[in-house]
């Protein structure tokens, strides 16, 4: 599969709607020029023909002058599939790229002049197309595969070596898995699993060479070889795998994923988490926060006021703990589970880097020890969310006093017990991030802030550097900033340059390059809270020297239901080919990467995750819609015909499925708040033979949309900045086409996996929630049974 610019066979110029010729002024190397008393105010056709049919994610149209067009449309077959405004997208001049989503061979651009001389530079058509190319996610720096497949011999380690033998076993599980059993065949491929330690294969490069009926996949390191592993996976069939040539590695040495220990419950899940989404998406670092999530033998105290917080928090008695939430369920995991948990992370190869939250954010601490509290004397007053992180509550103090010798002797005993559990190989990562109260207790309100922050981060650098470690911190502090008081720029200069910055500062600052204020210092970076929706500029910037990767994090108990709603797993899935493929990765083109993410990846990464996944597919039946009141919902007619605004009514089924898919929007758009839990418009209720139900919650940005969306397309303003994906882990984009005036119309549909399979469904009913303004959009139900 091709990702990227697609070559055009030629390009004609005509007088909007017209067969007529509309020839340049000029046109030289490439530029072609109308003078402005020439085309005035009237509209330009420019009509590409590609070498093939391709799916076209975007067009970006090279313009000099600005104002130089009133508007863009991209037309195909004649019906507007994208449209740029001047007037309500800015002022045009330079690169404009119109994003389109649509599978064509040939396409207009329609360009509307302003009375300004219109100078074309360049016209790019940016899409995907089936190039015979295996289709591998992300996708490999070279790979060449024939279309002819047979089956397996053997799958075998060339030596003794426990990463050789541990990726054999990772492969025949997974193909089993995958295909519900090994593809055998007596005459057929012979893999073979080889660790090359000799520096060839330095940076997780890994290779998969077949010669003479043998497939070896080679790397240095565990997590490389299951990195071949998968990518032999992702290409196989049922009959077995192809002859291939496949040289690879990462564009970045971070692509990491930060999580909260998870709670007990979670255990499995995040098993499946580790196995079934970090290795295909290629990520290679685990950052897992402990706070008071994990039994600390020398302080017991610390548990105890963890758990209290707590009971007293469930009985109303107090605000909950910060960060509680996401870090064990609140409660507190033994150590040997913690070693569990974070022990299938090892296995695999994958590093671990415990965050010890440390100065700031220590509530943890602070509640279980208030003598060691930086004590503020007024509060901090309220924030603009939209532009700004939520400040702590104040109940719990915010940060530890850095003028204690007892703070920092506590904090060592911290970092002992988990350095002893997490066994980290390199790093610990101690926090130091929105430290709101810095300086500010009796104690140390006549010292400089810089001062105490960079005493402190030297004595936790001093202390980890003794256990050979090194330090990762985030680096918000560090940054220049009037409006956030809190932090302190001038100690740049002053802490060990070896330490790994996080910055996630780029995300309140768009338009800038935040980077630019710490990569001067001589410090590597890497990008924190990394998220796809709303870094810009990211090639320009992800490859200055000493940028070393990103990390995602969730924010969030990790299991599937709340970070699905919030958009991480979808994140996760664009951020792979990112850091992955850093050269060439174009975010002019994120349509045409969200086309194949939605159709080849997240359907099947979503039910591998769930433990759902069917080796031999699913039988279909479209049950029919209900008859009473409802009426055809006129702007999806040309989209989906039979869609209903349903209001009442029943469907009649009296069949068995394994899961139900719901394919339905809603008629107008309800409010998204960016932490709190979807809000609930309806509900689907199904009634079994037996005469039990269940209700299919119906809740907006989780598993329904607008019709007007565009499937995956991020939600820009600041304020969704850690949750820009919404609408998309739990629901597959079924119809997607334009009105027409261009503007988008998507009908996705919803995975609802029916927990009695063997019962007949008797009907299904759908009852909107009270007050309700968003009106559902039925276009269909389809019921699936494993085949």
């Amino acid at each position: 599969m091709y990702i990227g610019t697609l070559k055009q066979q030629k390009i004609a110029f005509f007088h909007a709607g017209t067969d007529i010729p509309f020839s340049p002024s000029s046109a030289e190397n490439g530029i072609y020029t109308w003078n402005w008393d020439y085309i005035f105010d009237t509209a330009l056709d420019v009509h590409v023909t590609l070498e093939e049919a391709s799916f076209i994610g975007a067009i970006t149209v090279g313009l000099t002058k600005k104002k130089s067009v009133k508007k863009i449309e991209i037309l195909s077959n004649g019906v507007i599939v994208g449209v740029y405004s001047a007037e309500t997208d800015g002022a045009t001049g330079g690169e404009i790229t119109v994003s389109v989503g649509t599978e064509t061979k040939t396409l207009t651009v329609r360009l509307y002049a302003a009375m300004e001389d219109l100078i074309l530079t360049n016209l790019d058509v940016l899409g995907a197309r089936d190039d015979e190319t295996p289709f591998v996610w992300p996708q490999p720096k070279k790979i060449c595969a024939e279309k002819k497949v047979d089956g397996i011999r053997e799958i075998v380690a060339s030596t003794a070596d426990a990463d050789e033998s541990f990726a054999v076993e990772f492969l025949k599980e997974r193909l089993t898995e995958r295909h519900g059993k090994i593809p055998v065949s007596e005459s057929g491929y012979r893999i073979v699993f080889v660790k090359d330690t000799t520096g060839a294969y330095n940076g997780e490069r890994y290779t998969v060479k077949t010669e003479d009926k043998t497939v070896t996949v080679t790397a240095a390191s565990r997590l490389a070889l299951l990195y071949g592993a998968d990518t032999l996976l992702q290409i196989s069939s049922k009959e077995g795998v192809p002859s291939l040539s496949v040289d690879d590695k990462p564009s970045k040495e971070f692509r990491g994923l930060h999580i909260g220990l998870p709670a007990r419950e979670n255990f499995e899940f995040t098993r499946r988490l580790f196995r079934y989404v970090l290795i295909p998406l290629r990520f290679n670092l685990l950052i897992v926060e402990f706070a008071g999530g994990m039994r600390f033998e020398k302080h017991p105290e610390i548990s105890e006021a963890w758990l209290r917080a707590k009971e007293n928090f469930k009985q109303g008695l107090q605000p909950k703990m910060p960060h509680s939430g996401m870090v064990a369920g609140g409660t507190v995991l033994e150590k040997h589970e913690v070693a569990e948990v974070l022990g299938y992370a090892r296995e695999l190869g994958i590093e671990i880097v415990p965050e010890v939250q440390s100065l700031g954010h220590v509530q943890y601490i602070t509640y279980a020890h208030p003598e060691l509290a930086e004590r503020i004397e007024t509060p901090d007053g309220d924030v603009d969310t939209r532009a700004d992180d939520t400040k702590p509550v104040g109940f719990y103090p915010h940060c530890y006093c850095p003028s204690l010798q007892e703070s920092y002797d506590l904090m060592y005993d911290i970092i002992d017990e988990i350095v002893e559990v997490a066994k980290p190989s390199r790093y610990v990562h101690m926090g130091h991030d929105e430290i709101y109260h810095l300086g500010r207790c009796r104690r140390c309100q006549t010292k400089n802030p810089a001062d105490l922050y960079v005493k402190h981060v030297t004595a936790m650098y001093d202390y980890l550097k003794q256990k050979g470690l090194g330090m990762m911190i985030w680096s918000d502090m560090l940054h220049t900033d009037s409006v956030r008081k809190y932090y302190v720029p001038e100690a740049r200069d002053r802490l060990p340059k070896d330490i790994v910055m996080l910055d996630f500062s780029w995300y309140f600052h768009p338009e800038n390059d935040i980077e630019d204020e710490l990569l001067p210092y001589g410090y590597k970076l890497l990008v924190g809270n990394l998220y796809s929706s709303h870094h810009t500029r990211y090639r320009s910037r992800i490859f200055k020297d000493g940028m070393m990767g990103g990390q995602i994090s969730l924010w969030l108990s990790t299991e599937e239901s709340l970070a699905g709603e919030k958009g991480k797993w979808w994140d996760m899935m664009y951020l792979s080919e990112m850091l992955w493929n850093a050269e060439s990765y174009d975010e002019r083109n994120r349509t045409a990467y969200t086309h194949l993410i939605a159709s080849y990846l997240q359907p099947r990464l979503r039910d591998e995750l769930r433990g759902t996944y069917s080796a031999n597919g699913y039988t279909e039946k479209a049950l029919s819609l209900p008859n009473g009141n409802n009426h055809p919902f006129a702007p999806l007619a040309s989209l989906a015909p039979g869609a209903i605004l349903w209001t009442s009514g029943e469907i009649t089924v009296n069949e068995a499925f394994d899961r139900l898919i719901f394919e339905h929007a809603t008629a107008w758009s309800a409010p998204i708040t960016a932490w709190d839990n979807a809000e609930q418009i309806g509900a689907y209720t199904v009634t079994y033979e037996d005469g039990k139900q269940e209700t299919v919650d119906v809740c907006y940005g989780r598993n329904i949309m607008c019709c007007s969306w565009r499937y995956a397309q991020p939600m820009p303003h600041k304020y969704y900045r850690h949750t820009g994906y919404c609408g998309t882990w739990f629901s597959d984009p079924v119809c997607q086409g334009h009105a027409a005036d261009g503007s988008d119309l998507t009908v996705t549909g919803y995975v609802w996996q029916n927990p009695h399979p063997d019962q007949k469904i008797v009907s299904i009913a759908y009852q909107p929630a009270e007050n309700n303004p968003c009106g559902l959009v039925l276009v269909g139900i389809r019921g699936e049974i494993k085949n």
